[in-house]
């Protein structure tokens, strides 16, 4: 079985092109298009973070990839948390008193399915919160690819997922039409966590991607030229660029190397230090001479008051190196401005290839503005959310 390349810095994307609709003319870099719109964690802005409402609403927003972050339980599955707890976000501590600080990895998916993902949103955000949000599940890997085909989670009718274990213990999830599916096929974005803790991570999401009809090394490739957009629709999931794989582990990295190769889109994700004096040319040159080694295209860097996480000097040698950048977490337009600049269309000249958001509908719409997005948004969050089924 061929091993594909995930490189760190920022997950770099299978299929795809440089603009628009244009098709791949280059090398794994041009499975993703410019000013590419990547949904952090689905939002943590108007629904629980990497919920089945958070993903369901990127998707419905028109997001091009909706990024995640993965665990596993102490039974092998893959989960969808961002933390190396389930404290912050889930109900444990009142489901699982004494273990509220414990590791994901010890847990078994059969506790997990008990924990509410929802409520806690709802007390620490009153403005956003929605009475349907309580109870939202902890998810695995499977459901935000399947939501990213036009699906939901089936369940059954007291609201619990449909699930059922075989005799080998494997788990098999089931998923139904959303019915307020509108259309966009966005790309997943996948992030991993502690690779020490989790051997052999990396080859359990390959092997799960190929099981899945997702892996663009094997099976049915998509084909070279398959657009972005498909009209007015996102498309993104449909190419050869529908997966970017990173991680801020350099051990993760070269992880990704050994099983992807450096045939699908890897990013390096990096944090800034604790100084104004980030980009030295020490640091800079150090960071991208490994994500090179790593076979990474792109680097992930934060954002930062006076562009610190990716100054004019830093994104200027990151794409003399033949890389790509992407900034995270975007949650203002004023951010997008800072690092998006004063230019238009073919006169544009942005600091970063694409952006990581937690307001989709904002920079969407900002790139719109900027004339390097054809479309917009075409109803408001509050107006998708209530068409997904999320009422107040």
């Amino acid at each position: 079985m061929k091993r594909l390349l995930y490189v760190p810095v920022m997950a770099a994307l299978l299929y795809g092109c440089a603009q628009n609709n244009a098709p791949a003319t280059g090398g794994v870099q041009d499975y993703m298009h410019d000013n590419a719109v990547i949904a952090h964690r689905g939002t943590i802005y108007w629904a629980p973070e990497l919920t089945e409402a958070a993903f369901r609403w990127a998707r419905n927003t028109g997001a091009d990839y909706m990024e995640l972050d993965v665990h596993r339980s102490k039974d092998s599955v893959l989960i969808i948390m961002h933390d190396k707890t389930f404290r912050r976000t889930t109900d444990v501590a009142e489901k699982f008193p004494g273990r509220e600080a414990d590791p994901i990895s010890s847990f078994t998916y059969e506790e997990i399915m008990t924990l509410d993902a929802g409520s806690a949103f709802n007390r620490k955000n009153p403005d956003q919160a929605r009475q349907s949000f309580a109870g939202q599940d902890v998810l695995v890997f499977e459901d935000v690819f399947r939501i990213a085909e036009g699906r939901r989670i089936k369940r059954n009718p007291d609201g619990t997922r449909v699930v059922t274990k075989d005799e080998s213990g494997r788990y098999h999830f089931e998923y139904e039409a959303d019915p307020a599916d509108n259309g966009h096929r966005p790309g997943i974005y996948i992030e991993t966590k502690i690779p020490d803790e989790y051997p052999a991570m990396e080859e359990q999401i390959y092997d799960e991607l190929t099981r899945m009809g997702w892996n663009p090394l094997e099976g049915e490739i998509p084909a070279a030229y398959e657009p972005f957009f498909k009209e007015d629709r996102v498309n993104v999931g449909n190419t050869r660029g529908k997966i970017l794989v990173q991680t801020f582990s350099r051990q993760g990295m070269m992880n990704f190397k050994r099983v992807f190769g450096e045939k699908v889109l890897a990013s390096f994700l990096i944090g800034n230090p604790k100084t104004n004096t980030f980009a030295s040319d020490e640091v800079t040159d150090e960071i991208i001479a490994f994500a090179k080694e790593c076979g990474a295209q792109f680097i992930g860097t934060n954002l930062g008051d006076a562009n610190d996480g990716l100054t004019p000097a830093f994104a200027a040698k990151i794409h003399a190196a033949g890389l790509k950048a992407n900034v995270y977490s975007i949650n203002t337009v004023e951010q997008m401005e800072k690092y998006f600049g004063e230019g238009e269309g073919k006169k544009a000249s942005p600091l970063p290839d694409g952006m990581i958001t937690n307001r989709t509908d904002l920079t969407i719409d900002f790139y719109h503005g900027r004339k390097v997005r054809k479309h917009g948004t075409e109803k408001s969050p509050q107006e998708i959310l209530e068409e997904l089924g999320y009422n107040q």
